[in-house]
């Protein structure tokens, strides 16, 4: 797993509220959003988002991850 791909890819979620519009911004398939996801939940052993399938919202542990990881992206 490419950490940093996946870090980006949770804040494009996180920030656009959909993995639909990360995937457009990025050329790619939803479908791969959402195993980048799951790799990057799996290997931290914690839940980030909430996914239905008509909203994406965030966890707690999410909330704080994502305000690391913006710190870390924008530190590059």
């Amino acid at each position: 797993m490419d950490k940093l791909k996946a870090f980006e890819t949770f804040v494009a979620v996180a920030q656009k509220g959909s993995l639909t519009a990360a995937a457009k911004a990025e050329g790619v398939a939803p479908a791969i959003i959402g195993r980048r996801l799951d790799s990057l939940e799996e290997h931290l052993g914690v839940r980030l988002l909430v996914r239905t399938t008509r909203r994406i919202s965030l966890t707690q542990e999410g909330s704080a991850f994502l305000e690391d990881c913006q710190r870390l992206l924008s530190d590059e």
